[in-house]
């Protein structure tokens, strides 16, 4: 059977997972939903509907999705969700076809990929670890970044579905199984360190009497450069606007790079003291609240106004 084919279960219709499937859907993929689990969110219940009204199949129960499809997509909150997916008594590997193929956007822990991985291949089935970036826009416009750990053959059988999810020229093999998860956390652990490190840097300039904007002016010309100098303080933050990544997301996934450097025998200072800077903002103010919050702390600490300070310029 040709891939186009195929019918793919599609598990996880939240922030992410939502509009990517609306982009298979629209690409003709075959695919099933979760439709015995309709969304308490109108517009996600109406963007639900939207899609089996233009080809998506539903299901009544996960056994029935499960049995009725080919292969699956999942986009999950943890790897707890992954594993309890796989693993229940009416989970894939219990009740799938054999030679099923799952490609998990999951922004996953990269030992229990590995381990769901080893299990599968026992019983001829497969699993590649596709973690994405690029947002909800990137989702919805299908030019996510994607980054691919498994089979080096798995993932070329696959390509055809990573490149309707995301942009071709961003779709990379990176390695063996968990490589995809462990590159995710890495970038996503330095994206949080650094942004949390060039506040603080600014908090203390502004501090000083050093206007704010003229700091970051001279941080991203020079060597203390990164993309929170030369991107999210002039796009984001100055004009006021937020990250629109949650703060247990963020802190999930920098503990995830601690955690994988723990079990190889790394020692992650970095990581660790970033995880307790994001982990200062989620106890004042909830892991639901944007990644904002932590530019917030710093301005309450500073007495430094840092975010929106070019929102009527």
């Amino acid at each position: 059977m040709e891939l186009k084919e195929k019918k793919i279960g599609f598990f996880g219709l939240g922030n992410m997972g939502l509009p990517m499937c609306q982009g298979m859907v629209k690409d003709g993929w075959k695919i099933v939903l979760p439709s015995y689990r309709p969304p308490r969110n109108e517009d996600r219940k109406a963007a639900v509907e939207a899609m089996l009204a233009n080809g998506a199949e539903g299901s009544e129960s996960q056994l029935d999705m499960i049995k009725k499809c080919d292969m699956f997509v999942l986009s999950l909150p943890k790897s707890q969700q992954v594993e309890d997916l796989v693993l229940g008594a009416e989970g894939i590997l219990a009740n799938a076809k054999p030679g099923t193929i799952i490609v998990d956007t999951t922004s996953a822990d990269p030992m229990s990929t590995k381990k769901l991985a080893a299990i599968l291949q026992e019983h001829d089935m497969d699993i590649i670890d596709c973690p994405v970036s690029g947002g909800v826009g990137g989702a919805a416009n299908q030019t996510l970044t994607i980054m691919v750990g498994g089979k080096k053959e798995t993932f070329e059988y696959c390509r055809p579905i990573l490149d309707t999810l995301g942009n071709p020229d961003k779709v990379m093999y990176i390695g063996p199984s968990g490589a995809g998860d462990m590159i995710k956390c890495a970038n996503n652990f330095l994206s949080a360190c650094c942004a949390a490190a060039t506040t603080e840097a600014v908090a203390v300039c502004g501090k000083a009497g050093i206007d704010p904007e003229t700091a970051i002016k001279v941080i991203s010309s020079s060597g203390g450069s990164s993309n929170a100098s030369t991107t999210k303080f002039p796009n984001l933050f100055f004009p006021g606007k937020k990250w629109n990544f949650a703060l247990e997301l963020m802190y999930k996934d920098i503990n995830l790079f601690t955690n994988t450097a723990k079990e190889l025998n790394v020692p992650a200072f970095f990581s660790q003291a970033t995880s307790q800077v994001w982990n200062i903002p989620i106890a004042e103010y909830g892991g639901k609240e944007d990644c904002i919050k932590v530019q917030n702390t710093y301005e309450k600490w500073s007495g430094t106004k840092m975010c929106g300070i070019t929102e009527k310029k």
